[in-house]
């Protein structure tokens, strides 16, 4: 039997019901799908999509390669047209879409996120934060003794930090992850330079900690899916698996642009907490400290799957 004999007989079980789903869809329209029905048509539709970008690299002159053409083309206008309305639909996206996003693409955003703790614990234990910060005793003159703890200072620096951060996590993707990788550790080394001399100089740390952690751990949050998001585009870059190059590119930036829309959202967040929550003299550390693990535990809760919520 040959190569595409055996690729045909492997997968063309996938293609009959990629066949008959989109039979369906034309006759009677793809809103009458259910979600389950929905969801499996998007996945056969793009393992269509990827076993004739396949078939064209392996076997460009044979019979099975025209066949998948006329699927994916009958498939491709109701798919994207299904699509198109969801990405509309900001209540879908912010709901469905983009959570669904993270939760398909978490292992680049866990990638992200090791690499700016190894920068931070990096630099926080082994001493580094004089050469990161230049002048630690300047640092220490603007923040005052630790009983005239100024918060200013720490929630410019991370807000503006972190956004720019996040911005360049993910453009510094398109050089084969390198820049994504560099933005990631040297942050977490700013981080973590911060962090380290502020605990060898006496400071209130529970203070401390209750000026960034309230809007910082959705801002850390955005910058991870940033992270992950460039990660994500350097991966299409240097392993394309069965992909051309080219197609492996578009296809995982595509699904990478798909979460900046509610990154942004995470830093508008951010910001209104920095700005209304986070300086309230009034509320004493603690609860700002409780704050901030409601915020990761709201987090969380947008990103577990219904089914999961609601077996619980």
């Amino acid at each position: 039997m040959s190569a595409e004999a055996r690729f045909i007989t492997k997968h063309e079980v996938h293609w009959k019901a990629l066949e008959q789903i989109t039979a369906h869809v034309q006759k009677k329209g793809i809103k009458r799908l259910s979600k389950d029905e929905v969801r499996e048509f998007a996945r056969l539709f793009r393992l269509a999509s990827h076993h004739m970008a396949y078939a064209k690299t392996h076997f460009p002159h044979g019979q099975i390669l025209p066949y998948l053409n006329r699927l994916v083309g009958t498939a491709h206008n109701y798919f994207y047209v299904r699509e198109a309305g969801a990405a509309a639909d900001i209540k879908g996206y912010f709901t469905r879409v983009f959570p669904q996003t993270v939760r398909e693409t978490w292992r680049y955003s866990a990638a992200a996120t090791g690499l700016f703790f190894l920068g931070l614990f990096f630099a926080a234990f082994y001493g580094v934060w004089f050469d990161m910060l230049g002048n630690p005793q300047a640092i220490a003159n603007d923040l005052g003794p630790p009983e005239g703890w100024d918060g200013t200072f720490m929630s410019a620096f991370f807000v503006v930090n972190n956004t720019t951060v996040a911005i360049n996590a993910f453009v510094w993707g398109i050089f084969a992850g390198i820049g994504t990788v560099y933005v990631l550790i040297y942050n977490g080394l700013i981080v973590g330079a911060l962090f380290g001399f502020l605990h060898t100089s006496g400071a209130d740390m529970t203070m401390a900690y209750s000026l960034i952690l309230p809007h910082g751990v959705v801002e850390l949050a955005a910058i991870f899916l940033s992270g992950g998001a460039g990660l994500m585009i350097a991966k299409g870059m240097l392993i394309p698996g069965i992909h051309s190059r080219k197609h492996s590119v578009i296809m995982h930036t595509r699904k990478a642009v798909t979460l900046l829309p509610g990154i942004a959202f995470l830093l508008l967040i951010a910001a209104v907490i920095e700005g209304f929550f986070t300086p309230l003299a009034g509320v004493s550390p603690v609860m700002k400290l409780v704050f901030a693990g409601m915020t990761g535990l709201g987090l969380l809760l947008w990103f577990i799957p219904r089914s999961v919520k609601n077996e619980a």
